[in-house]
């Protein structure tokens, strides 16, 4: 099982994406890293996966919203329809649901299926997560 745990290079969410990539690894997902560039245009192919687990910050106190580069990036991904995919954000503020539902019309928008999502506030909490999406990975095998 692969999984790609791709994150906003906004708002500091390396340490969440690492530690998500560790929650997957202890249930024997092969967990890949990919921080979006803003300054890449190629597409991004996401065949090789199993499951898209993909992150943003919480933009905006109240009215909460995803960080541009992310939203720009799914538009890039290619072989994202039918695909099977998580959604997080960054715990923060007010505005987090909005953020996160908002994460989740872009995938669908794209054709994915959101089969998880999460709003997280520290390390334990990815990687708790992360086991927990073993669940949707090993439901497509």
């Amino acid at each position: 099982m692969r999984a790609l745990v791709l994150y906003s290079s906004v708002g500091n969410l390396t340490a969440l994406a690492k530690a998500l990539a560790e929650g997957l690894e202890a249930e024997n997902i092969r967990a890949d890293l990919m921080q979006v560039d803003p300054s890449r245009t190629q597409p991004i192919s996401v065949a090789a996966y199993d499951l898209v687990c993909v992150g943003s910050p919480s933009l905006g106190l109240v009215r909460g919203r995803i960080a541009d580069d992310v939203a720009e990036a799914l538009t890039r991904c290619t072989r994202l329809e039918g695909k099977r995919t998580a959604a997080f954000v960054r715990r923060s503020g007010f505005g987090w649901a909005k953020a996160l539902k908002q994460l989740m019309a872009a995938l669908e928008k794209q054709g994915a299926w959101v089969e998880d999502f999460a709003e997280l506030g520290g390390d334990e909490e990815a990687r708790a997560f992360g086991r927990r999406l073993k669940n949707v990975a090993k439901a497509r095998a």
